[in-house]
């Protein structure tokens, strides 16, 4: 069988691109392997350009005498190390990290393959997606509704001085026309040479009702004032202020998705849902070192309070409390249990606080914690009783005492919620 040359070249150009496409699409299933591997098993305690746990990795192959000697460290370190006591940069590293095994690792060759080439050639990091609220960090709006009131009332007093000086002035015109009777025809007198004080006893005298109406609205408004004044005081509802570091719950809980009891968890415990030690918020930003939104800046203020060096990867300096402003905060003679809300009661946090995985920065008092707000909930809340153990033998309890009604669903209220001495002692 004979084949012509140009038929020849075609079927090898065809050849070399399928043997291409083949290439291509192994090397990216390989690289997908090796940054999928890297996540699973080395993830947790290294970067590839910093320090974390371990040292970073970035040009990691330069720094072992060869590669073979890494993989087989990746795969058994402890083993390693028996096996190559003369090894100085292993047992370096050993030294280094204190002693630190690293754990040893079920792959495969090829998997440790993947794993190298994913660190040698790591995907470009994306330009982080800003959210349009990042840019102009939500502040409580300052309320000028009673600078708006002010005004009006001065213009309203400027009109009202504009019509009395036209009013006297065209009285001043009729006097010098109309003689006392015509005056007393439409009503008026010749009080052009009167005092200010003559003048109002003669007003008072001529509009007495509407002069008493006056007074009691202006006494009202009064009274209105000093009631609502009163019962602001110690009334902190929309409190928001700043804070050491630049907290937004919008990030860590509305989209990190990390519950409130991780940071609160005195809140299933005790009294007080208490304000998370710096030793929390090391659980994740000892590896977390930048945040989308102020970047370095407010976690260095976290490392700052810890005492932690992320150069380092270690506890360096003497630590310092976060001076955090508390938001909520109770009169001493009023009583609130967190855990009794939180466990035996079911109640959300969102309930009190309002939808906090929400809130950007800076967090707010959601609600006014007032007496007659608690109580208000108490007599709207159904207690959660079913699958409650808390509850199984009250609640067999208030099903007899209200038989004849038929409830078997209880508010608050009907338990003791509305007892004094529940709240305050």
């Amino acid at each position: 069988m004979r084949y012509h040359l140009p038929v020849l070249l075609q079927n090898v150009k065809v050849y070399l691109g399928a043997l291409s496409f083949f290439i291509i699409i192994s090397s990216t299933a390989f690289g997908q392997d090796g940054e999928t591997l890297f996540k699973a098993n080395c993830a947790a305690c290294h970067k590839i350009d910093a320090k974390l746990v371990g040292p970073a990795l970035a040009g990691v192959e330069d720094r072992w005498e060869s590669r073979d000697n890494l993989k087989s460290w990746i795969l058994n370190s402890q083993q390693y190390l028996k096996d190559n006591p003369s090894d100085g940069y292993a047992q370096a590293l050993y030294e280094e990290y204190n002693k630190t095994m690293m754990p040893a690792v079920a792959l495969n060759d090829a998997e440790v393959e993947a794993i190298l080439g994913y660190i040698a050639n790591p995907p470009a990091p994306a330009e982080p997606a800003v959210a349009e609220s990042a840019e102009a960090p939500s502040t409580p709006q300052k309320d000028t509704s009673v600078i708006w009131l002010m005004a009006l009332a001065l213009v309203s007093l400027i009109v009202v001085f504009v019509l009395l000086n036209i009013k006297r002035t065209i009285k001043g015109l009729l006097v010098e026309v109309l003689d006392e009777e015509k005056l007393a025809e439409l009503g008026e007198v010749d009080d052009t040479q009167w005092t200010r004080k003559e003048r109002f006893r003669y007003w008072v005298g001529q509009n007495t009702k509407t002069y008493i109406a006056g007074l009691g609205l202006v006494g009202l408004i009064v009274l209105y004032t000093l009631w609502n004044g009163i019962f602001g005081i110690g009334v902190f509802e929309g409190y928001a202020p700043e804070q050491p570091i630049k907290f937004s719950h919008q990030i860590h809980s509305g989209e990190a998705g990390i519950d409130c009891t991780y940071c609160h968890w005195t809140a299933e415990k005790g009294k007080t849902a208490g304000i998370p030690p710096v030793n929390v918020c090391m659980n994740c930003h000892r590896g977390i070192q930048k945040g989308r939104r102020w970047g370095t800046e407010e976690i260095a203020k976290i490392y700052e309070a810890a005492g932690w060096n992320p150069a380092k990867g270690d506890y360096d300096s003497e630590g310092k409390p976060i001076e955090w402003i508390r938001i909520h905060n109770l009169p001493d003679h009023a009583y609130f249990n967190h855990s009794q809300h939180v466990i035996v009661g079911k109640i959300e946090c969102q309930t009190c606080h309002g939808e906090v995985e929400e809130y950007d920065y800076p967090m707010k008092q959601f609600a006014p914690l007032t007496m007659g707000w608690c109580i208000d909930c108490h007599r709207e809340t159904d207690v959660k009783m079913a699958n409650n153990g808390y509850y199984d033998k009250l609640h067999e309890q208030l099903v007899e005492k209200y038989k004849q009604e038929g409830t078997e669903v209880f508010k608050v209220s009907q338990i003791g919620g509305m007892e004094c001495a529940k709240c305050h002692y």
